[in-house]
C-alpha cells in the first residue's frame, strides 16, 4: 500500500507538470493564429475606436506573457475568464457542455469496452474456428469504418428510411429522458462500434499472447478447472495493454467528439470549440483545451492505479 500510495502522488505531480506545459503550449500557439477576436466579434461595422475600447476591455493588449499568467492567476481563483463570442463566464460554458458530451461518451465507451472485450475472450478462446473467422471480419470491418460514415449510413437507414430514431438534436436528460435517450442511441452507437472493434481486436491478441504462456500450461497440468485458468490466469495477465488502452481511448473520446456531435448537430465540448476557433475567441478554445487535459490526466491517473491493483509488480 504504501509503495502504490507513493506511485499515485509521484503521478499526480507529473499530471499537473504536464497540464501546465499544455496550457504553456497551447495559449501561445493560438496567439499565431490570425485574426482578431475583438473585430470579429463587433463585426465589420465596428470603429477604431470601439475595437480599441474593446480590445483594452479584455486585455488582448497586453503583453502575450501577462495575459498567460493573467489566466493561470484566474484558474487559481476559480474563473476562467470571460467569453467574447458568447459574452458569458467561460466555465458557464464550457461545463455543461462537457456533462453533455460525457453522457455521450461515459455509455459509449461502456458498451463498446464490455462488449469488446467479451467478445475477444471468445474469439480467443476459439481461435481458428467459424466463430472466431466471424468475429474477427466483423471487428475489422468496424475498425476500418469511419464514425461519420457510419453516422450517416444510421441516419439514413435508422432515421429516415425506418423512423425509428431522430436524425439530428438533442434533448436534455433533466427535461425529458426519453427524448434524451431516444436522440443519444444513434450518436452512442454509431462511437461504441469503434471503441468495440479495437478493445475486441486487442482482448484477442493480448489472451493469445498469454495462452502461450508457461504457467498457463503448467496450470493445466496441474488439473486446474479451466474457467479457473481463464479468469486467474489468462484475463488478469492480458488486463494490462486493455487497461492501458482503456484509459487513453476514453480521454481522447472526449476530444474527438466534434465530428459526432456536428452531424447530430449535439451541444457538446467539441461544437463549442469548434465557435470559439471559428469566432477566434483564444480564451474559450484554450480553456477547452485544459478540460480536455485534465480529463485526459485522471484518466491515465486511473490507469496506474489499476496498473498497481492487476500487477503488484509495477508498484
Amino acid at each position: 500500500m504504501p509503495n502504490l500510495l507513493k506511485m499515485i502522488g509521484k503521478r499526480i505531480v507529473q499530471s499537473c507538470i504536464t497540464i501546465l506545459l499544455v496550457t504553456l503550449f497551447v495559449f501561445f500557439l493560438i496567439q499565431l493564429v490570425p485574426g482578431n477576436p475583438v473585430a470579429n466579434y463587433l463585426g465589420a461595422s465596428a470603429t477604431p475606436e470601439q475595437i480599441e475600447y474593446y480590445t483594452h476591455l479584455y486585455g488582448y493588449d497586453r503583453p502575450v506573457i501577462v495575459q498567460y499568467l493573467s489566466w493561470i492567476g484566474g484558474l487559481f481563483r476559480g474563473t476562467m475568464g470571460q467569453s467574447i463570442s458568447y459574452q458569458s463566464e467561460i466555465a458557464d460554458i464550457l461545463l455543461p457542455r462537457l456533462m453533455v458530451t460525457l453522457s455521450m461518451v461515459v455509455p459509449a465507451f461502456i458498451i463498446g469496452t464490455v462488449t469488446g472485450v467479451l467478445l475477444g475472450i471468445v474469439s480467443a478462446l476459439n481461435r481458428g474456428k467459424w466463430l472466431d473467422s466471424v468475429i474477427s471480419f466483423f471487428a475489422n470491418i468496424g475498425v476500418s469504418m469511419p464514425m461519420f460514415w457510419l453516422g450517416m449510413m444510421g441516419m439514413l437507414v435508422l432515421g429516415l428510411r425506418l423512423h425509428w430514431l431522430p436524425t439530428s438534436g438533442y434533448v436534455p436528460m433533466e427535461r425529458d429522458f426519453g427524448q434524451w435517450l431516444s436522440h443519444m442511441i444513434m450518436p452512442i452507437l454509431v462511437m461504441s462500434l469503434g471503441v468495440n472493434a479495437g478493445f475486441l481486436r486487442l482482448t484477442r491478441s493480448s489472451m493469445l499472447e498469454v495462452i502461450r504462456q508457461d504457467y498457463v500450461t503448467t496450470a493445466r497440468a496441474k488439473g486446474v478447472p479451466k474457467n479457473a485458468i481463464i479468469m486467474k490466469h489468462q484475463l488478469r495477465n492480458s488486463l494490462i495493454p486493455i487497461v492501458t488502452v482503456m484509459g487513453s481511448r476514453l480521454g481522447t473520446m472526449v476530444g474527438s467528439t466534434v465530428l459526432i456531435e456536428n452531424l447530430f448537430v449535439i451541444p457538446g465540448l467539441g461544437s463549442v470549440m469548434m465557435n470559439g476557433i471559428s469566432s477566434r475567441d483564444f480564451m474559450l478554445v484554450a480553456n477547452g483545451v485544459l478540460v480536455i487535459s485534465i480529463f485526459v490526466a485522471l484518466c491515465n491517473l486511473m490507469v496506474d492505479i489499476l496498473y498497481g491493483i492487476i500487477d503488484p509488480r509495477t508498484r
